[in-house]
């Protein structure tokens, strides 16, 4: 069948089934099946946010938690869509929902969800892996066995001679709301009003309402069996090609990556919470209802979304070039993923096959998406030493021009070279001037000139080409060092007086080139801002703790008889602080660093042990919830010395952490206060710290400095291990 072909006659199968009278107790049957989809998919989905947001503290707040959560889940799905493709095949109508039955009720022996006592990854250990382990047993098995209901389901429904038997796809889309409703309300309802504990404990009744729902569906293929006896054998065989198997998972593929690819680039710059998880994942849901509730040919032709998809592709390069990811570049990332999974998921709608092939249809294309999260979640990260992985997707959607329907009109030379110009010029002054209103005139300029080049399919493609080289080569424009691991990208960047270490999109620290000044601590860390005011009033300190490395130019601040302890997570992150900066070496104090979580390294040390605690972990790149909630305060308390003090930098491009951290503190009966400075030079970047102590007292002296420190308004939300939701603490607009 070709991807062209008019394949709504499935449909209009599906209607002329059901347009007589329906039989007895058929619309019973269709709520029952349609509610046990629903159920099944929201318990699915709404599952992996709770088990993903179960593991950060263990992980250290990592996007990768969450990609690496999304591949054990796609893996899982395959896993149970594969079981529901050989069952029915190799038990028939009258053993598979006995012997499916008996598979359902085993996960109920291992609830409610509980983590294993080894969940934190051994030192050495990859710590993917070890998290693909870990999820295997926490959720593995009801996982499994939820994800066999979507075909299964689909599958009792085509041979229970009810309504639209021949076509039983509505109840995937029925499954995919289910699955969309609960994503949408684990943000915004499930996570405000529940602990993760009472999130579990609901979660194991839902699981045991659908046990018996399953049973109900079972006993309703049973009773309807006799009616049916030669309906199986008369299916007629469709020839399904190795062409078109290897297109759906193409299909398949793209959209399942392209969505973890703009997970990533949205939770690396804001934080690895549920809300930044679920947006694009209930957004790439959302296609597959609109490919698969209604016959998208009458109104939203393939050859309209493929159109809109390769439109997004420039643009959104256009964005990867840019250090900042302001609001627009949200927009275009969820833009681009729409109309991808759009166009994607509405040529896999239409092509799907008849009943008979549900359930290899369903592992192929359940296959495809596990490919793309395996692409995202382990190969890219040892592949590429930088995040490629999205601008890649988004230029192969460019494919789209081969696969789906198409129009090639005749253009001259003069034409086809005016509509190149255009977005090549638009690249080149991006390129030299890189401004906001420059990047959003390029943006204009390049959806014009792609919806018309998407119908002149060469030209369009070397531009593409042409636009991911460029972005290769700034990529590794005056970077000496670029390094790729489970916790970030990194890179160092030399310029003309200092060098950068940037993680992700955000500096981490720099360092003075001249070697007279090496030992100036500089950007956030300025003599002149904040955190120097915290060592010119506690100069007396004795040992300090910093959760945060970067490129360790807090040790600038060290002295003779003092020690430093420096907790990072990232091993690599050491390495780097080490070779390529001098802070670490140039200190006059004693500096040792610690790899690990720096909450979970901290909770080994001695009570006491500390007279001030640097925690630099939330400036922009993945913010670490975890270390913000009132079980970290309590735990740095622990660690303080009397009179000792808690240094927070909570500069941050999307998130006005103060009013929360004041909140949070105020809950603890902790006194806050905050400034927020620097002249916004190399020399002393403007940012914002919080000092949060036992007592006035032990403030004052940062109180002592005139109009520099004042009182943090406890306006926001209080953080705890069980509750982190970003709603209070958003920023309305990007700078």
């Amino acid at each position: 069948m070709s991807l062209d072909a008019d394949a709504d006659t499935a449909v209009a199968a599906g209607g002329e089934a059901g347009a007589g009278a329906a039989p007895a107790g058929a619309v019973p049957a269709v709520v029952l099946y349609t509610a046990t989809s629903l159920v099944a998919s929201g318990l699915l989905f709404s599952v992996e946010p709770m088990v993903a947001k179960l593991l950060l503290p263990a992980y250290g707040g990592s996007p990768m938690v969450w990609n690496t959560a999304v591949l054990f889940f796609q893996g899982a799905l395959l896993a149970g869509y594969a079981y529901a493709h050989w069952s029915q095949r190799r038990l028939g109508r009258r053993r598979q929902p006995l012997v499916h039955l008996g598979l359902v009720a085993l996960p109920l022996a291992v609830l409610p969800l509980a983590l294993p006592e080894w969940t934190v990854a051994p030192e050495g250990a990859p710590a993917a892996l070890w998290l693909l382990l870990v999820l295997a047993v926490l959720v593995g098995a009801p996982f499994a066995v939820l994800a066999t209901t979507g075909p299964l389901v689909q599958r009792w429904y085509s041979w229970s001679r009810l309504p639209r038997s021949d076509d039983p796809y509505f109840l995937y889309a029925a499954g995919n709301a289910g699955s969309l409703a609960a994503l949408l309300a684990y943000p915004f309802v499930i996570e405000p009003a529940a602990g993760l504990a009472a999130q579990t404990r609901w979660w194991s009744a839902g699981y045991v309402l659908f046990a018996v729902l399953m049973a109900a569906c079972a006993v309703v293929v049973r009773v309807r069996r006799p009616a049916e006896e030669t309906r199986e054998a008369a299916e007629p065989g469709e020839t399904i090609t190795w062409r078109r198997r290897g297109v759906w998972l193409g299909l398949a593929f793209l959209p399942s990556s392209l969505m973890l690819g703009v997970t990533t680039h949205m939770s690396t710059d804001i934080a690895p919470v549920p809300l930044m998880w679920v947006v694009p994942l209930a957004l790439y849901l959302l296609t597959f209802i609109v490919a698969f509730a209604v016959p998208t040919r009458r109104w939203l032709p393939p050859a309209v979304t493929a159109a809109a998809a390769c439109a997004a592709i420039l643009p959104v390069l256009f964005v990867q070039f840019s250090d900042a990811l302001p609001a627009y570049g949200l927009v275009l990332d969820l833009f681009v993923l729409g109309a991808g999974g759009l166009a994607c998921h509405g040529l896999l709608a239409r092509d799907r096959p008849g009943p008979a092939r549900l359930t290899e249809f369903f592992l192929l294309v359940s296959l495809g998406g596990t490919l793309g999260g395996l692409f995202n979640g382990l190969l890219a990260p040892v592949l590429f030493d930088w995040v490629a992985e999205l601008p890649l997707v988004v230029a192969s959607l460019g494919l789209l021009l081969w696969v789906g329907p198409r129009t090639s009109p005749k253009l001259g030379r003069t034409g086809k070279a005016a509509l190149l110009t255009g977005p090549t010029l638009t690249l080149l002054l991006w390129t030299l001037a890189g401004s906001v209103w420059g990047i959003l005139l390029g943006a204009l300029l390049a959806v014009a000139s792609c919806v018309l080049l998407t119908r002149t399919r060469g030209p369009f493609a070397l531009l593409v080409a042409a636009a991911v080289l460029l972005l290769i080569g700034v990529q590794y424009r005056d970077s000496p060092h670029r390094e790729r691991t489970f916790f970030g990208a990194y890179k160092i960047i030399d310029r003309e007086a200092r060098r950068d270490f940037v993680h992700g999109t955000t500096v981490h620290g720099t360092q003075l080139r001249d070697p007279a000044e090496h030992r100036t601590p500089t950007a956030y860390y300025a003599r002149s801002g904040p955190l120097g005011d915290v060592f010119a009033a506690y100069g007396g300190i004795g040992r300090v703790a910093a959760v945060g490395l970067g490129a360790g130019t807090v040790a600038a601040y060290g002295r003779a008889g003092q020690r430093f302890d420096f907790y990072e997570i990232d091993p690599a992150v050491i390495r780097v602080a080490r070779e390529r900066f001098t802070y670490l070496r140039d200190c006059p104090c004693d500096v040792r660093t610690f790899a690990g979580d720096g909450r979970l390294r901290l909770a080994a040390s001695p009570d006491g042990s500390y007279d001030l605690i640097v925690l630099d972990a939330f400036s922009s790149d993945a913010v670490p919830a975890h270390l913000l909630t009132r079980e970290a305060l309590r735990l740095y308390l622990r660690k303080l010395r009397p009179g000792g003090v808690l240094a927070f930098h909570v500069s941050n491009r999307h998130l006005d952490l103060a009013p929360m951290l004041g909140a949070t503190a105020g809950a603890e009966g902790l006194t806050a206060i905050s400034r927020i400075g620097g002249d916004g030079t190399d020399a002393g970047l403007k940012s914002q710290w919080v000092v949060v102590a036992r007592g006035a007292a032990d403030l004052h002296p940062l109180r002592a400095r005139p109009g520099r420190w004042h009182d943090v308004a406890p306006t926001g939300p209080v953080w705890t291990d069980t509750y982190s939701s970003l709603w209070g603490v958003l920023r309305m607009a990007a700078s």
